[in-house]
């Protein structure tokens, strides 16, 4: 794909540093918080129905709206796992991270990291949907150097059940049309287009 011709043939750190050049070089439109009550209607269209969405976790096909009381906006890496790092602007705010979600399902999924199960601590996001949750955390881990200062394990279990995930969960169609927004922000989720790109770096 001619938007990683610069990518040379690396592994490791510098993969990931190269990725990171060319995703934060291309972001070229920073969208608001606000705004992505209409970027995800179309982000997460349902590809069999053009007036729906789908809503992360459930699968589940709502009616387009900007009514937060039938979705709302989900950050995958939990806010207040952050301590700070973000909240609604900068990677709070990236499309690319923010999926919409059933509001009691959000809720429900509060400020767990994700795991194998669902505990007290831990949330397990469904089998359609755990490759999607490591490929959103590959890219924050990317394009964010904020999350240099972090560990997977501030978000997950561990870096090697986000690479299981990856690999037992393919990219689907849902999240292939997701990288149409591309065409707001100016960047791409490489883990969507190269998902082998995860095993290359870590």
């Amino acid at each position: 794909m001619e938007y990683y011709s610069s990518i040379e043939d690396v592994t490791g750190e510098a993969l990931k540093l190269q990725l990171r050049s060319l995703i934060t070089s291309t972001h070229t439109h920073k969208t608001s918080y606000d705004e992505l009550k209409d970027v995800l209607q179309e982000a997460d269209e349902d590809p069999n129905n053009s007036n729906n969405m789908i809503l992360f976790y459930t699968g589940e096909s709502v009616k387009k709206s900007a009514d937060m009381n039938v979705w709302n906006r989900e950050h995958v890496w939990a806010q207040s796992l952050t301590n700070g790092w973000f909240g609604e602007s900068g990677a709070g705010a990236d499309a690319h991270h923010i999926r919409p979600c059933n509001p009691s399902v959000n809720s429900s999924r509060g400020n767990k990291i994700f795991g194998t199960s669902t505990t007290t601590s831990t949330y397990y996001p469904g089998d359609e949907f755990r490759g999607d949750v490591a490929r959103i955390i590959f890219y924050l881990m990317v394009r964010y150097p904020e999350s240099d200062s972090y560990s997977f394990n501030s978000v997950c279990e561990g870096i090697h059940v986000l690479l299981e995930w990856n690999a037992l969960d393919p990219v689907s169609e849902l999240e292939i049309n997701r990288n149409k927004i591309e065409a707001i922000q100016g960047n791409r989720n490489p883990f969507i287009d190269c998902p082998e790109f995860a095993d290359l770096i870590w």
